[in-house]
């Protein structure tokens, strides 16, 4: 016999929250609470088992006044996770809290919807150290989000129920003219990092032309932009990272310390070894102007100016950067950024020129300083005051989407996969499906200049890379038509590509090894040795084995 009737109540609930397959820690914490709380959660426990196990309509009655394991087991793991984050000091956001929906912020993509089992708002390391630890103990997943732009929306982690650890108050910018480095917080957004950078040595980091995308996702997975062929990706100017690690600790990485983790963080970072905290990157001198062009053609010269672009990109100055865009209704346009006058920019295009349609229909070549270039090329106006740039806070345009990407080799594609991607170009569906063709390569690229195996990018052979997109509103119908032609086209030029695919336009339909190719099983030995329980993972994350 019981010598009382707590023990029945602490020994048939640790029964119940074994059955549940709650980890350790989470059963300590609820069996700790006083022995009231114990009866109470017990008895509430045992009405629901009497309520859901009789029939149907018992268990229809228990789910309606709220009894069911999957709900006892969430609010358990809440209260947890409570308990064990509070200490952190951190702004907290739970499932239920008013302010949830706007913790969840606009997702990037209205195709996926997942439910965080908490928001932790980190503005300190301690923050960020502190929600991995309860990751740990408690058995839940984690994700970190820097600017939230994941295609597939794995900023929110992928899956229902992880850790978001938010580190967008985690932004400081600040650059040594010493030594040319830049400390950058793991939650800044390009467009104020290169407006700080400005601002403090007129220098930049090459990077992307987004000014609301993170640093973070941006550069652990490559990160291309508009300067990118004269100074390198944006992984490519990483020298240093302070990173959380899956045990909680704080480790440097850098060419002589872990300089096996900042191989695999310099490509194939994301969310795959651990939290990075702070960037320090190389920058380079924009203080001379800089100009910006576009030349738009019609629909019935989008081949030709395909041809023109890629003929002109194998031996295409560093200097340059450009892209080409086209659409099924006829947009055709390539725009980019040299790196010098306005009186020289035709003499370093005279490949193209001599190559693409006689007369463009529209043409711009804009001179100014570098900072308004980014302003340009962000959609924004010259006229516009640069600190429009400053866009840590916003609130980017949410849609629902798909896009896939494919990279290029040689000297590009023959005439007869332009006639091919040209015919499935045409049968878009919609004027919102869209292609760029970035240009990564040719003689002068410095991108193609960084061995293969060197860094967890391995694209490093490509003349471009391909980026397909398609969206459209919450029809049936149309997402039918938009995911079939996308596949379609991807299908239509993968003889005459790679069949590698750029990390930072994430694609759940596509293999790891399109990602990594050659380097995905030294990624998965950093992997083993950095996050041996695999605390961080996605479904497109560097696994174990």
């Amino acid at each position: 016999m019981l010598r009382n009737p707590d023990e029945f109540f602490g020994g048939w609930l640790y029964l119940y929250l074994v059955d549940m397959e709650l980890s350790e820690f989470t059963r300590a914490a609820v069996l700790s609470r006083d022995s009231k709380f114990l009866r109470a959660l017990t008895v509430t426990l045992l009405i629901a088992q009497c309520l859901l196990l009789p029939s149907a309509h018992a268990a229809a009655l228990g789910d309606d006044i709220g009894f069911s394991r999957a709900g006892v087991a969430r609010k358990l793991l809440q209260q947890s996770l409570s308990g064990c984050l509070s200490s952190s000091g951190a702004r907290l956001v739970f499932p239920g809290d008013s302010s949830y929906d706007s913790a969840r912020g606009h997702v990037f993509n209205h195709r996926y919807l997942y439910n965080p089992a908490a928001f932790v708002f980190a503005t300190t390391t301690a923050h960020v150290q502190r929600a991995v630890q309860c990751a740990v103990q408690l058995n839940v997943g984690i994700a970190p989000r820097s600017g939230g732009h994941s295609y597939e929306d794995y900023s929110l982690g992928g899956r229902d129920g992880v850790i978001v650890v938010d580190l967008e108050g985690m932004n400081s910018v600040s650059y040594d003219s010493g030594s040319k480095i830049a400390t950058v917080g793991g939650g800044t957004r390009l467009g104020p990092l290169k407006l700080a950078l400005w601002k403090q040595g007129k220098v930049t980091i090459p990077a992307g032309t987004c000014p609301s995308v993170g640093v973070g996702g941006h550069s652990l997975g490559g990160g291309w932009g508009f300067v990118s062929r004269k100074w390198g990706l944006m992984a490519d100017s990483l020298v240093s990272v302070e990173l959380v690690t899956a045990n909680g600790t704080v480790v440097t990485a850098s060419s002589s310390q872990n300089s096996d983790l900042l191989f695999a963080l310099k490509g194939a970072g994301a969310n795959s070894f651990g939290i990075v905290t702070k960037f320090f990157f190389k920058t380079y001198d924009v203080s001379k102007n800089v100009t910006f062009f576009q030349y738009n053609y019609g629909k019935t010269e989008q081949a030709q100016t395909l041809r023109a672009y890629q003929r002109w990109g194998v031996s295409a100055s560093a200097d340059v950067s450009a892209s080409l865009f086209h659409n099924p209704t006829g947009d055709n346009f390539i725009w980019g950024i040299y790196l010098g006058p306005k009186s020289n920019l035709r003499t370093v295009l005279k490949t193209f020129f001599d190559n693409a349609p006689a007369t463009p229909s529209a043409t711009t070549e804009i001179e100014s300083d570098y900072i308004t270039s980014v302003l340009i090329n962000a959609g924004f106006k010259q006229t516009d005051p640069i600190d429009t740039l400053n866009l840590q806070n916003y609130v980017y345009e949410s849609r629902t989407f798909k896009s896939k990407s494919i990279f290029v080799k040689g000297s590009g594609w023959s005439e007869q996969g332009i006639q091919a991607y040209i015919d499935a170009l045409g049968k878009g569906p919609t004027a919102n499906t869209y292609m760029i063709f970035d240009l990564f390569g040719g003689s002068g690229s410095f991108i193609n200049s960084v061995a293969s195996g060197s860094t967890g990018f391995v694209h490093r052979d490509s003349l471009f890379s391909i980026q397909m997109f398609t969206y459209w509103n919450d029809r049936p119908q149309d997402a039918t038509a938009d995911l079939n032609w996308i596949q379609g086209i991807w299908n239509t030029v993968r003889p005459y590509s790679s069949g590698e695919a750029y990390q930072n336009y994430i694609d759940s339909d596509m293999p790891l090894s399109a990602y990594y190719a050659s380097n995905l099983d030294r990624l998965k030995t950093v992997k083993r040795k950095w996050d041996p329980s695999n605390i961080f993972n996605f479904p497109k994350s560097i696994p174990l084995n």
